[in-house]
């Protein structure tokens, strides 16, 4: 289970925005990070979207846990990830996120048709079906509907996945 991810936008609160509609849940501003929002599930599942400023790194801490020292609200601790405005926006990343949604392929589609961005129903392998939708159109999220979601929790897993996954490739 994913519990939460972040991912880097030019207009966080827009794109949190997006991922509320998706998952639905409701965006807030994230006051850990200025500029940053948040999208968070309404199903109690704990699924959340932090939607960071385009320019923030995650880059490590600095020492070990100070056990008398107690955040108090959205405080990061000096031990703990710390969140800079020093990176850069790339134009495409190997990192991806699968998600699901309550949403059909259509309606999937139409928010991210509506947003501007490249967004295309696929077929994984024959296997499972989601819809591609690039944030932004950097950052590309597959969400997967309703029945799409069971045929993937059909097929992902070690004893099923790993016959296609080991077989050879086609000729």
């Amino acid at each position: 289970m994913i519990a939460h991810f972040s991912l880097p936008a030019r207009n966080p609160e827009r794109v949190a925005r997006v991922f509320a509609r998706l998952i639905d849940g409701e965006a807030m501003p994230f006051p850990v990070v200025p500029g940053a929002w948040v999208a968070i599930a309404h199903d109690g599942s704990g699924c959340g979207v932090e939607v960071l400023p385009h320019a923030s790194a995650h880059t490590p801490g600095a020492g070990d846990r100070d056990p008398t020292r107690v955040a108090q609200g959205p405080e990061v601790m000096p031990w703990e990830v710390q969140i800079r405005q020093e990176g850069r926006l790339q134009d495409h990343s190997g990192f991806h996120v699968a998600l699901s949604s309550p949403l059909s392929v259509k309606e999937i589609l139409a928010i991210g048709h509506a947003e501007g961005w490249r967004s295309v129903y696929c077929e994984r392998g024959g296997v499972f079906e989601l819809v591609e939708v690039w944030v932004e159109n950097h950052f590309m999220l597959e969400v997967l509907p309703p029945q799409g979601l069971q045929r993937y929790l059909d097929f992902y897993r070690p004893e099923i996945a790993g016959r296609m996954f080991s077989a050879p490739p086609p000729n």
